[in-house]
């Protein structure tokens, strides 16, 4: 059933190639679009399910509940803008250097967000086109609700995964950061689930 409904699809595919050339050109750039996006973005919406459900047989991520496990997952946290600091000690307490050591990492990685999003838009045909003031005007603008809809199939009524799927941070211990990181993230798990 599967190969003939591929066959039926692609004949029907060529039938309006046929009377509407434009088709082709539209589905060129839906390809093009495509792997642009998996260049840029390669955690898709189906790897993100299947870690999520625990169907993949990759490896299972690190999930971070706590305080403690926020240290101890801390190293996996990817950001190529920030250079590993060095662990400090001081009158503030461990955990809260911890807390303030994932805040700069949710910095620097949403900095890092805006320039794929950038190298993505790029490569969209006649972006680059585009008066500069207007370009910097559709990324100024589009780049937030991008980065929202991206972030959508990376959660679920439990938490998120984040650093390109190596961790799984949980609903509860993102409520139990200070605000007001706590009270960004709860918007985004209810227009996600």
């Amino acid at each position: 059933p599967q190969a003939e409904k591929e066959k039926l699809l692609a004949e029907f595919s060529t039938d309006v190639d046929h009377m509407h050339p434009e088709s082709a050109d539209l589905r060129a750039l839906a390809r093009q679009l495509y792997e642009s996006y998996l260049k840029y973005f390669p955690l898709t919406k189906a790897k993100a399910r299947a870690i999520l459900s625990g169907k993949t047989s990759d490896n299972t991520p690190f999930v971070i509940h706590d305080m403690k496990s926020l240290l101890e997952g801390e190293q996996m946290i990817n950001c190529r803008q920030m250079p590993m600091q060095e662990h400090r000690r001081s009158d503030m307490g461990i955990m809260h250097e911890v807390e303030l050591r994932f805040f700069h990492s949710c910095q620097s990685r949403s900095a890092e967000a805006v320039s794929e999003v950038t190298e993505f838009a790029k490569s969209i045909p006649g972006f680059v086109n585009l008066d500069l003031n207007d370009q910097v005007t559709l990324l100024k603008y589009g780049v937030i609700e991008v980065l929202i809809i991206m972030m959508a199939p990376l959660m679920n009524k439990d938490g998120t995964l984040i650093s390109y799927g190596q961790i799984f941070m949980t609903r509860e211990f993102l409520k139990s950061l200070r605000k007001p990181f706590c009270e960004m993230m709860e918007p985004k798990f209810e227009f996600a689930v």
